[in-house]
């Protein structure tokens, strides 16, 4: 089981933008995490998804900035994960639609699209190990055109 965890040194950035929720419209935030620095992802900016496990001080710095970023069940991948979720209507906005079409939140394509989001770094001082998935490739787009945030 301890190969399902990333090891991952500072920084670590929180990324978002806001998008309409696809059932009701509303707008809603959205968050992933980016990591400059994966073990084993050797000079690739990784974007997480699919976060199943997160240390307790990553986690309460996204969720005291977006509380809508939960832990919950869906239904597509049949198991839970940190999700997005709406906060009009409670449905989730899940990590495939969010990171896996070109042109998604979490996979821009150009810089303008990049730049669209915003990036502030999460305070850690040590390594720490995170349970999910990344994606490699677009992750410098984002470090490199994001608006950083305090």
């Amino acid at each position: 089981m301890d190969d399902d965890f990333l090891t991952i040194s500072p920084p670590i950035y929180m990324v978002g933008m806001k998008i309409g929720c696809w059932k009701c419209g509303e707008r809603m935030p959205v968050v992933a995490l980016l990591a400059p620095t994966v073990e084993d992802a050797v000079d690739q900016v990784c974007v997480l998804s699919d976060v199943v496990a997160l240390p307790e001080d990553v986690l309460s710095y996204v969720q005291k900035r977006v509380p809508t970023f939960q832990f919950r069940y869906s239904k597509t991948v049949q198991g839970k994960y940190y999700a997005n979720i709406c906060p009009s209507c409670g449905m989730l906005s899940g990590d495939f639609f969010l990171h896996s079409e070109p042109g998604a939140p979490f996979f821009p394509t150009c810089e303008e699209e990049a730049g669209l989001l915003y990036l502030a770094e999460i305070p850690m001082q040590r390594p720490v190990r995170i349970r999910a998935g990344f994606h490699m490739g677009t992750g410098e787009l984002i470090l490199n055109h994001a608006k950083r945030i305090a």
